[in-house]
């Protein structure tokens, strides 16, 4: 390897970095100063929608709100007869006036009433036609008073809402309703987060009835402008000289941060250059002795870093990999060796053991034991479907299969043992694994069954259940020790490959082991199995399987 060759490839690819993060970092300034601008101006619209929604809401309430004043001839009724009576004459005629109780005639209970209901009035302010007196209140003076219709001027910011006889329609004064502006602030400031904006508002007569932001701003502000639907219209800005202001300054972060890098760049990268080419010469020295025999020896990976990790990671990987290939086919090789070796020792002639059965079951027909000769064709039939190498077969032939062995073992205790079997219709040609029931009936008879009772018994049913397919075998033998069916229990809950199993299983329960393995590798995770026993209670396996 060329040392001048990768210090120099490394150095360029540094210097070329260095190159884009400045470039990005001009771009990306010019980006955030268009984002900016967008931005502001989502801000602006958020802020003309806020406002505006909240100035109509505002309106639509206090419009509604001062009708209540004159909501029906007797609330109109108060109002002229406060306009027209002095204090005393007043109060005697509220008090002997034949309207329902529940009527308030009060104007100044009504107006009380009305800053009660509604924090955002500042101030009512009620003139009548032709009247001489407009009656004037605000929130800290709520009980008002009247003063000279000739000298009265309305507030720039109240609302004013025409009042009406409720009987004919027409129109007998206005009640101008004063706004808190602290509300239209606080809409503006929840709509704007952190961003300066100008807002103003103007009356349908075209006087400006509140302002946010420095008047000076105007100068330099595009407005956007919305109107209400009672004919406010409603101007919102961001000043120019604020985005420029801002863009500049996030261009000279970007520059600031790429010369950063830069720095870091040309500082710290001849170290990290010096530290990845040791890392490669010594994966390339191990890997060169690997090469040379050395088939122990590994890559030290506690050294290496980032892609040479990954690298060093999969190259000792792949070599235990196949330390251990090479050690299983050497383990296959001799199990192949070995089962050569059974299968010469087993290499008897299938048709001469069928036809020396034959002859002997024909004998004994012959001879009138016919009992006998039933025995010895189900053993036959037994010992051909033992010998067949299929692997699969159906649960009708397997259960078929199971009734042989049983008959075979009953007939030693014919009055002490009986048996069973049973299948739901339509499960008779599912598939399953060859000898996967029959060596749990195998169990029974062969360590189950309590040779002091005569009510042995066992029973396999298989069974259609709600998406699945239940095998159920049971019995009444002598059942398992506790510890004895904790271990089974153990075992058929591991879903390892059967060289795992095995290690925990001991000679007795090889069979179940068997069954456990088989099926499991045919059905998959569609299969599980449980074992319940008590002592001298018998046992039950339970299969299920899964409908696909």
């Amino acid at each position: 390897m060329k040392k001048i060759w990768l210090s120099t490839l490394l150095k360029f690819y540094a210097y070329v970095m260095v190159v884009i993060l400045t470039i990005m970092g001009l771009v990306v300034a010019g980006i955030s100063w268009k984002n900016q601008q967008a931005e502001a101006d989502r801000i602006a619209q958020r802020v003309l929608t806020e406002v505006v929604t909240d100035l109509e809401a505002s309106y639509q309430r206090v419009t509604q709100e001062g009708r209540s004043l004159v909501e029906n001839p007797a609330k109109l009724e108060g109002v002229y007869r406060y306009f027209t009576l002095s204090p005393s004459e007043y109060e005697t005629w509220r008090l002997n006036a034949q309207f329902p109780s529940y009527i308030q005639l009060s104007l100044h209970k009504n107006i009380d009433s009305l800053y009660l209901s509604n924090k955002n009035i500042e101030g009512i302010d009620v003139t009548l036609s032709d009247y001489k007196t407009v009656f004037v209140s605000t929130r800290q003076s709520k009980g008002g008073k009247q003063v000279s219709a000739d000298h009265y001027k309305a507030p720039v910011t109240a609302i004013p809402v025409p009042l009406t006889d409720p009987t004919t329609g027409a129109g007998v004064g206005i009640a101008y309703m004063t706004l808190d502006q602290e509300i239209l602030t606080a809409a503006i400031d929840n709509a704007r987060g952190d961003l300066p904006i100008a807002v103003r508002i103007f009356t349908p007569f075209g006087k400006e009835m509140y302002h946010e932001g420095d008047k000076g701003q105007s100068k330099d502000v595009k407005w956007q402008t919305r109107s209400t639907i009672y004919g406010y219209k409603v101007d919102v800005a961001v000043s120019e000289s604020y985005l420029v202001k801002m863009g500049l300054a996030n261009l000279t972060t970007f520059l600031s941060i790429a010369f950063l890098i830069f720095l870091i760049l040309y500082l710290l990268l001849g170290q990290i250059f010096k530290n990845y080419r040791r890392q490669v010469l010594d994966l390339v020295d191990t890997m060169n002795l690997i090469s040379q025999g050395d088939s122990e020896r590994r890559i030290d990976t506690s050294t290496k870093d980032q892609e040479l990790l990954v690298i060093g990671n999969m190259i000792n990987t792949m070599l235990d990999n196949m330390d251990k290939n090479i050690r299983d086919i050497y383990q296959l090789q001799l199990s192949q060796k070995d089962a050569n070796m059974r299968a010469l020792q087993a290499q008897i002639n299938p048709h001469f053991m069928y036809n020396t059965l034959e002859f002997i079951r024909m004998y004994a027909v012959m001879q009138e034991q016919d009992e006998l000769g039933d025995i010895i064709y189900e053993f036959s039939s037994l010992l051909r479907n033992n010998i067949s190498d299929e692997r699969v077969t159906t649960v009708e032939n397997e259960l078929e299969f199971c009734r042989k062995y049983s008959y075979l073992c009953m007939v030693r205790y014919p009055k002490s043992i009986a048996y069973g079997f049973k299948i739901d219709p339509g499960l008779e040609k599912m598939k399953i694994p060859k000898f996967t029931i029959q060596p749990l009936v195998e169990n029974y008879f062969a360590h189950g069954v309590d040779h002091k009772r005569r009510d042995n018994v066992i029973s396999v049913k298989v069974l259609q259940g709600e998406g699945q397919v239940i095998i159920l075998v049971s019995d009444n033998g002598r059942g398992m020790e506790e510890e004895q069916l904790e271990k089974i229990q153990e075992i058929l809950a591991n879903r390892n490959p059967r060289s795992e199993i095995e290690e925990k299983s001991g000679r007795q329960s090889i069979g179940i082991v068997n069954v456990h393995e088989r099926m499991l590798l045919y059905f998959g995770d569609r299969y599980h199995i449980q074992v319940f026993s008590q002592p001298h209670h018998g046992v039950t396996y339970t299969i299920t399987i899964q409908d696909e």
